[in-house]
């Protein structure tokens, strides 16, 4: 599912603006909501993806996190509203929640036990595929919270500096900060 909405957003025409979708979707235009949903459902799918390594799992978060955004977006001030932060704000509040639930240590996801290979890389490529993203999940599970969370939104999520500052709601300033003492200690710890 979220492969084939991946390659409609590639093929898209971006020519719509934001803001002005944003207006309509404030407004009640369920389409508009829908092209807002294309343009981000793929940035919301990887941060949640990364927070529970489970396509499963982070295809439901990702639906939950559209379905509050749906229900709160008439509810936003018109002016003040960053789209792509403030979805991803709701998605952090989403895989919080799913984590307090108790839900994630009671499920058993079969995607977890049966693990997608590229088929079109060979076996060495993909025996060190596997053991970059082994050590770089270990080496990031062992960095501070506010450390972890700059990387995931700025790296594996492609969020900007901005929409990353604004979703941990700290200036641009600290986050390029945050973001330079992160990617230094990482670098120790995979080194």
């Amino acid at each position: 599912m979220i492969t084939a909405l991946r390659r409609s957003i590639q093929t898209e025409d971006r020519g719509e603006d934001e803001e002005n979708l944003i207006r309509l979707a404030q407004a009640g235009n369920v389409a508009a909501f829908g092209r807002l949903y294309d343009r981000h459902v793929a940035t919301i799918y990887r941060y949640t993806y990364s927070k529970t390594t489970s396509h499963t799992v982070a295809e439901d978060l990702t639906s939950e996190t559209f379905l509050r955004a749906f229900r709160a977006i008439a509810r936003r001030p018109r002016d003040t509203l960053n789209f792509a932060a403030w979805v991803i704000t709701i998605a952090r509040n989403v895989v919080i929640d799913h984590h307090r639930s108790g839900w994630s240590r009671l499920a058993v996801v079969t995607d977890e036990l049966e693990p997608q290979i590229d088929e079109s890389a060979g076996p060495e490529q993909t025996t060190l595929t596997a053991m970059t993203n082994a050590t770089l999940r270990s080496a990031l599970d062992q960095l501070p919270a506010d450390h972890r969370e700059c990387l995931i939104l700025r790296f594996y999520v492609g969020l900007s500096i901005s929409e990353t500052a604004a979703v941990m709601q700290r200036t641009v300033g600290a986050i390029k900060q945050l973001q330079w003492r992160a990617t230094n200690r990482l670098r120790r710890l995979v080194v």
